[in-house]
Formats: C-alpha cells, structure tokens, sequence
C-alpha cells in the first residue's frame, strides 16, 4: 500500500504537523526525513527496514552516508540528510547549557550520552566562571583512532579571551575502557599548571566511555 492511498490524517507529515512530533513513531518520524521511498515500497518500508539495521540513535550516528546509500530507494540526498539531523540533534545536545548559563555538571551528563557513539577520541572544553557555570563549550581536538591532540596553548587562549574563571576537560575512550591512562594524567598536569598562571582552575579532567565519566587523578 503506498502513502497515497492512506487518508491524509495518517499520513505521517500530516501527523506531525497536526498532533506533533511527540504523536510518531521511530518509523514514521524517519519516514518524514525520507519523504519517499522507491518504486513498489513505499517510504514506511523503508523506514522500516532503516530500524532494523540501526534501531537506535547510537547504532544510526555510527552509519556512514556510504552504508546507508546501501539500502534500495535511500541515495546520496537521503543519506545526508540523515547523517545532518543526527549530528544536528548531537550538537543541540553537546552546546545546549540552558542560555549559556547551566551548570557544567550538567553539560558534563550530556557529553556521556553525545560521545559515547564517537568512534574516534575528540576533546572538549567547557569554560566557567566562578560559580561553575557554563560561559561556553567547544571542541578543541577531533583524533584519529589512536588518540586526539590538545594545543594547550590554543586552549588557554581560548580560555582568557572567554575571561572564564574555571575550565572542565571532557574526552572520550572509543574502546569503552573509562580508565585514564598515563597520557591523560600527563595531560592533565600540564593543563593545569598553564592555566594556573594565568589565573584560571582546572576544576576537572574526564573521561567518557561506556555512557557515563570518570574523573582524571593526579596524585
């Protein structure tokens, strides 16, 4: 049966725009992204068969426009379009702090959920002031498969040009490991003792894997 031949109150933009996004289903919310699907299965189908390969947001943000240009009826388009709404879902997520001025431990829990499905180690920055609230977040260092590189230098200008009080370090272990290594207690150190001088905390190092953190020690 092809969406056409529904009445148009189930079809699912016609739902949405009605009842709200809240009112869809995972397949039919895809379905929307879609917007068709290919000769002799409608876009549903598709949706459907989407689900069943990636059947959650972590499974999805991990596809690659090429493996999802796998799928009969899904092209170049419709995989872009894709990827874009997860990453711009991951960003709202990574960068909301309530206006600029939530807590950093707030922030904190969002990164556990936003960089668990990352396959490569990236570092992000989120500067503070001197109750511990978020001035701003960035990311500072994207890396390949064997570990992310922090410009120290760049990081401390970032933070006075900000005029923040504090900052909090946040990377993620692709491997799932939450164990900092020796790199992150070194790093850790070095980071601190730059800001330092310049009159500025390191109010925490940590590390994301496995859906949640674990706070870099320096002994």
């Amino acid at each position: 049966m092809s969406l056409s031949s529904l009445p148009e109150k189930e079809r699912p933009r016609e739902r949405l725009l009605q009842l709200g996004p809240e009112a869809l289903s995972l397949q039919e919310l895809l379905a929307v992204l879609l917007r068709t699907g290919q000769k002799g299965s409608d876009v549903m189908s598709l949706a459907a068969t989407i689900l069943r390969e990636y059947p959650d947001e972590r499974a999805l943000a991990r596809a690659t426009p090429a493996e999802l240009c796998s799928f009969p009826g899904l092209g170049a388009a419709k995989a872009a379009a894709l990827v874009a709404a997860v990453e711009l879902g991951r960003r709202f997520r990574c960068n909301g702090q309530n206006g600029g001025r939530g807590r950093w431990e707030d922030s904190l829990r969002k990164l556990e959920q936003t960089m668990v499905s990352e396959e490569r180690e990236w570092i992000v920055s989120l500067f503070t002031d001197r109750e511990g609230r978020v001035l701003g977040s960035e990311k500072i260092s994207f890396g390949g498969l064997d570990g992310a590189f922090l410009d120290a230098p760049y990081l401390c200008r970032r933070a006075v040009r900000i005029g923040a009080a504090g900052l909090v370090l946040i990377h993620n272990h692709p491997d799932g490991n939450p164990r900092p290594s020796e790199e992150d207690r070194s790093l850790t150190m070095a980071v601190s003792k730059q800001l330092k001088l310049l009159g500025i905390e390191l109010v925490g190092h940590f590390v994301v894997a496995g859906g949640s953190s674990r706070p870099v020690t320096v002994h």
